[in-house]
C-alpha cells in the first residue's frame, strides 16, 4: 500500500497555515515583550486567580471606620473634623467640610453606598467660592484633599452630579497659577476672579511640586487643557533648575517662586537656590512622590517626570539614606531617610539622621520606582526603608512610630553593610549626647538617641508602603506586619466618638475605658481630642486595601495621589490598564 501523500494544494496549504500559526507566535511575542518592558511594567505581583480576602481583619478596619463615621455624622457633620473625645467640631481648609470630602471614595471602597450617596447629597451644597471670601486658601491641602477626594469618588462612582463639582473647585484653585510668572501662590485669597497675585520667594517645595496628578487628571476628564498646562510649566521649572541647587539632581525644602522669569540667566536663577537642606520629610515629600506617579499616570513612557527622577533618586541613594545602630538590624534589614544639607561653597554634604514618619511614603515610592524605571536594585531599597518604619513601630513603648526621631548611624555609610547591633556602643553614643544636652529623654528605648517629636497624629505613610509592598510582592509577611500595626493604633486612639490623635507614643499609662457599659483599665498613650481627616481618606483605606482582594484598587488601575485618592489610569496615550 502506498504511504498517503499531500497533493501540491495540501503542502501549499499547510505552509500558509503554518506561516500564519508562526506570525501569531510572532506577534504574540513582540506584543508580550512589549507588555513585560520597561516602559509598560505592571506594578502589582502576578497574584493566582482566587480571593486574597482575610475577611476578620477587612471587618475589623470597617468597623472601625463606621465607628468613627458615626461619630463625624452624629456630632460634627459638615466641619472640617470631628473632636473625638469630646464630640466637637473642628475648623479648617476654609470650612469646606475636609472630612466629608476626603472620605468620599473610602465609602465606596468599602461598599458603604448608602452612606456614599448621603454624603454626596451633602457634598453638593458646599459652595467652595463663597466660603473662599472667608480665608486663604492652602493650595497644596485642598489640592490633594478636595480636588482628589472628587476625583477618587468620581472616579469610582461615575456620578454625574460631582463632574460640575470637580470643575467648580478646579477653576477656583486653577486661580492660584493667575501669578505674575505662572508660579501658583501657595496661600491666597480666591473668591475674587481675574486677581492677579505674586508668587512667594519662600515656598515649600511639595507646596509647589505635588499639582501634577489631580490637574492632569482634571483636564483628561474635562478636554480643557488649562489646568495640565498650568502644571507642566511648574514642572518644566523644576526641569531647568534641578542642577542649579547646591546638591545637583535634588531641590531644597525650600524653593523661590518669585525669582523664575524666561529671561533669567543660570546664575540668576534662585528657584533651586533659596535653601541648602533637602530630604524626603515635610516639606519636600509628595514632589518626589508625585515624579514616580506622575510618570505612571502619562502613559509609563519616556515622560519628563523619568528624566528629573533619575539623578534624583541616584542623590537619594547616595547621600540621604543610611543604616543605624539598632537591635534586630541583622535579621531585618532596615534603612532610614534623614536629612542632607550642603551650604555654598562647601564640598561636605551633612547628614542629619533623623527620621520623620512622614518619610515612610518613601519604602513604596522606589519599590514602584523599581518596576516603572526598570530599577531592580531600587525595589530592594524600598523593601529596607518599609522595614526601617516597621522597626520604629515595633521599638516604641506603644508599639507606634513617633513623629521624628534620632538615631545613630552606622560608621561607614558607603559600604552599604548593616552595622551589628553593639548595645555598649550605642549606650556610650547616647550617654554622650545627653551629657552635651542634645538629648532631653534618658529613657529613650534602645536604638532611638531621642525623640523630637513624640506625636502620632494618625499618619498613614508606613502602612501605605507596607501595603505597596504586600501588592507588589505577594508577601503575607506585610500583611501580617499591618495587622499587628491596625490593632496597636486602634488600642490606643479609640474614643467614644472616633479616633484621636495621641501626644507621645513614648509613654502610656493607666487608663478607664468604657465599652458597652463596662469599665476596665488598660495602659494607653495620651489622647489630644484631633481627627485629622486623612485618618478616613488614607490610614484606614489602606488598612482595608490591604486585607481586601487584590483587584480592589489594582496598581494597574489606578494610582493613588498623596492623599490616597484613587484616580484612575487610561487607556491609550494616558496610561495604561484603565477601563
Amino acid at each position: 500500500m502506498k504511504r498517503p501523500t499531500f497533493s501540491i494544494y495540501g503542502r501549499r496549504k499547510l505552509e500558509r497555515y503554518a506561516i500564519a500559526l508562526i506570525s501569531i507566535y510572532c506577534c504574540f511575542k513582540i506584543f508580550d515583550g512589549l507588555l513585560s518592558s520597561p516602559g509598560s511594567q505592571r506594578l502589582q505581583h502576578a497574584f493566582p486567580r482566587k480571593s486574597y480576602v482575610q475577611l476578620e481583619r477587612q471587618q475589623a478596619v470597617k468597623k472601625e471606620f463606621l465607628h468613627a463615621w458615626d461619630g463625624y455624622r452624629d456630632h460634627s457633620w459638615m466641619a472640617d473634623g470631628l473632636m473625638p473625645l469630646s464630640g466637637g467640631s473642628r475648623t479648617q481648609f476654609c470650612s469646606w467640610s475636609a472630612t466629608l470630602v476626603d472620605a468620599l471614595d473610602t465609602l465606596l471602597i468599602m461598599d458603604l453606598k448608602e452612606e456614599f450617596d448621603y454624603a454626596v447629597n451633602a457634598t453638593m451644597t458646599i459652595h467652595f467660592r463663597e466660603n473662599a471670601n472667608q480665608c486663604e486658601v492652602s493650595l497644596f491641602e485642598s489640592t490633594i484633599r478636595y480636588l482628589g477626594g472628587l476625583l477618587g469618588a468620581y472616579d469610582l462612582s461615575h456620578e454625574p452630579r460631582l463632574l460640575p463639582k470637580l470643575v467648580e473647585v478646579g477653576d477656583m484653585l486653577h486661580g492660584a497659577f493667575a501669578t505674575t510668572n505662572d508660579m501658583p501662590c501657595s496661600f491666597c485669597h480666591l473668591a475674587d476672579v481675574g486677581e492677579v497675585f505674586t508668587p512667594s520667594n519662600s515656598i515649600s517645595m511639595a507646596d509647589i511640586g505635588s499639582l501634577y496628578l489631580e490637574f492632569s487628571r482634571l483636564s483628561q476628564l474635562t478636554g480643557d487643557a488649562k489646568y495640565q498646562q498650568s502644571v507642566e510649566k511648574v514642572l518644566n521649572v523644576f526641569a531647568e533648575t534641578q542642577n542649579d541647587s547646591t546638591i545637583p539632581g535634588l531641590w531644597p525644602e525650600i524653593v523661590d517662586a518669585s525669582s523664575v522669569s524666561t529671561s533669567a540667566t543660570p546664575e540668576e536663577r534662585m528657584f533651586a537656590r533659596a535653601s541648602s537642606q533637602y530630604s524626603l520629610g515635610a516639606l519636600s515629600d509628595s514632589s518626589y512622590e508625585y515624579l514616580v506617579k506622575g510618570h505612571l499616570m502619562l502613559g509609563n513612557i519616556n515622560t519628563l517626570y523619568a528624566q528629573l527622577w533619575k539623578p534624583a533618586a541616584e542623590k537619594i541613594k547616595d547621600f540621604m539614606l543610611f543604616r543605624s545602630h539598632i537591635p534586630g538590624a541583622e535579621t531585618n534589614k532596615a534603612l532610614f531617610s534623614g536629612i542632607i544639607s550642603r551650604v555654598p561653597g562647601n564640598d561636605q554634604i551633612e547628614l542629619e539622621p533623623r527620621a520623620q514618619h512622614l518619610g515612610c511614603f518613601a519604602g513604596g515610592m522606589f519599590a514602584m520606582s523599581s518596576k516603572l524605571f526598570d530599577a531592580p536594585e531600587e525595589f530592594e531599597i524600598g523593601k529596607q526603608l518599609t522595614q526601617g518604619c516597621v522597626w520604629a513601630y515595633d521599638h516604641s513603648p506603644t508599639g507606634i512610630m513617633p513623629e521624628t526621631f534620632s538615631l545613630l548611624p552606622c560608621d561607614d555609610l558607603d559600604t552599604g553593610g548593616q552595622c551589628p547591633w553593639n548595645e555598649t556602643l550605642w549606650r556610650l553614643a547616647h550617654d554622650e549626647c545627653v551629657f552635651y544636652e542634645q538629648c532631653t529623654d534618658p529613657n529613650v528605648p534602645l536604638g532611638y538617641m531621642k525623640v523630637g517629636d513624640p506625636k502620632y497624629i494618625l499618619r498613614p505613610e508606613a502602612i501605605e508602603s507596607v501595603f505597596i509592598m504586600w501588592r507588589m510582592t505577594g508577601d503575607e509577611y506585610w500583611r501580617d506586619v499591618g495587622w499587628k500595626m491596625f490593632q496597636t493604633i486602634i488600642h490606643h486612639t479609640r474614643t467614644p466618638f472616633g479616633h484621636s490623635a495621641l501626644s507621645s507614643v513614648m509613654y502610656q499609662w493607666d487608663t478607664e475605658v468604657v465599652e458597652q457599659g463596662v469599665k476596665t483599665m488598660v495602659q494607653r498613650a495620651g489622647q489630644t481630642d484631633d481627627m485629622e481627616s486623612f485618618w478616613f481618606a488614607e490610614t484606614l483605606k489602606y488598612f482595608y486595601l490591604l486585607f481586601s482582594d487584590v483587584d480592589l484598587i489594582s496598581l494597574d488601575e489606578f494610582v493613588l495621589n498623596t492623599e490616597a485618592h484613587a484616580i484612575r489610569l487610561v487607556d491609550g496615550i494616558r496610561g495604561f490598564g484603565g477601563r
